[in-house]
C-alpha cells in the first residue's frame, strides 16, 4: 500500500466544483512528487483513468504480470478497475506528475495517443509549453481557482503532446481514418452530405475509404450514412412529437416520400405504423459513432 507522506516532497490537489463522467473529458485530481528511494504505491486499483508523466529519475511500474523500467520522458497509464504497483529506484528516484480523468470521449483520445494498446507506456517530450500545462493546471487546484475550459485546454495540449511522439502502425492510421470518417457522419448527418464529403474530410480516397469500412464494418460508407441516418429517425419518432416530414428533414433526407419509402423497404412499417407501435421500439442499424 502506499508508504507514509512524511518528509515526501509530495503536492496533490483535488477539483473544488462537481464533476461528471457523462461529460466528454472531466479532471478530478493532480499532483506532483519527488518521491525519496524505494518509494511506493500499491498494489491498488483507481476509479478514474491516471495518468503518470516521469520528470525525472527512474521507477519502475507494474501491471498484468509485466515490469515496465521507466525514466525520464516516459508517461505510463493506469485504467479504472486495475491493480497496479509501482516504485521509485532507489539510486536515482523519479519525479513525477499524475493527472485523473474520465469521461464519454477518453478511450478515443487514449486510443490516438496509443495507450490503450499491448503496452500502457509511450514516450513524450518535456518542453516549457509541456511543462507549463502541467505546473498551471497543479497551480489552479491548489489555489482553488480551476478554470473549467483553462483545465481542459491543459489536457488536451497535454494529449496533443502524446499523438505528436507517437510511433503510427498502418493499422493506427486505418483506425484514426475510420474515427475521422464516422465522427464526420455522426456530426453531419443531418446535412445533406455525400460520400465525397467524408472523403475530404478524412483527407482518404473513396476506394480507400469503402474497403476501410467494409473491413471494420461490414457495410459501406454510403449504406453506413443511410442506416445512421434511419436510427435517428427512430428515435425522434419514439421520442418526439415531430411530423414524418419534420424528422426526414432533421436526418438529412431531402425528400419525405422517399424517406417514408426507405424506412418502410429498412423496417417493415411506414413511419407512422411505427410510432403506433406499443412495446419494442428500439430497432437496432447501426452502432453509433464512437
Amino acid at each position: 500500500m502506499p508508504t507514509n507522506n512524511v518528509e515526501r516532497n509530495i503536492v496533490e490537489f483535488f477539483r473544488t466544483k462537481s464533476a461528471s463522467k457523462s461529460s466528454s473529458l472531466v479532471l478530478y485530481f493532480a499532483g506532483r512528487e519527488k518521491c525519496l528511494p524505494g518509494n511506493h504505491f500499491g498494489p491498488a486499483i483507481r476509479a478514474q483513468y491516471l495518468l503518470h508523466f516521469i520528470i525525472g529519475g527512474k521507477g519502475e511500474y507494474h501491471v498484468h504480470g509485466n515490469v515496465y523500467h521507466l525514466t525520464m520522458n516516459q508517461a505510463f497509464l493506469i485504467k479504472p478497475g486495475e491493480s497496479t504497483y509501482y516504485l521509485a529506484n532507489n539510486d536515482d528516484p523519479w519525479e513525477y506528475v499524475w493527472f485523473a480523468f474520465d469521461g464519454t470521449e477518453v478511450a478515443s483520445i487514449l486510443q490516438n495517443c496509443g495507450l490503450l494498446g499491448a503496452t500502457p507506456v509511450t514516450n513524450y517530450t518535456l518542453d516549457d509549453k509541456l511543462m507549463y500545462a502541467f505546473i498551471d493546471t497543479i497551480t489552479q487546484m491548489e489555489m482553488k481557482t480551476e478554470n473549467e475550459y483553462a483545465l481542459l485546454g491543459n489536457l488536451f495540449h497535454i494529449f496533443g503532446n502524446l499523438t505528436r511522439n507517437r510511433h503510427t502502425t498502418d493499422s493506427d492510421i486505418e483506425s484514426i481514418n475510420l474515427q475521422h470518417a464516422l465522427n464526420f457522419i455522426r456530426n453531419n448527418f443531418q446535412n445533406d452530405i455525400k460520400i465525397t464529403d467524408i472523403t475530404n474530410y478524412a483527407q482518404v480516397e473513396r476506394s480507400y475509404l469503402y474497403r476501410l469500412f467494409m473491413k471494420e464494418i461490414q457495410i459501406s460508407p454510403k449504406q453506413y450514412l443511410l442506416q445512421y441516418r434511419l436510427q435517428a429517425a427512430t428515435n425522434l419518432l419514439t421520442n418526439s412529437d415531430l411530423n414524418t416530414s419534420e424528422i426526414a428533414y432533421s436526418c438529412g433526407f431531402k425528400d419525405p416520400s422517399a424517406f417514408c419509402k426507405y424506412f418502410h423497404t429498412q423496417t417493415g412499417f411506414t413511419p407512422k405504423k411505427y410510432r403506433a407501435i406499443d412495446g419494442n421500439k428500439t430497432l437496432s442499424f447501426v452502432s453509433p459513432a464512437p
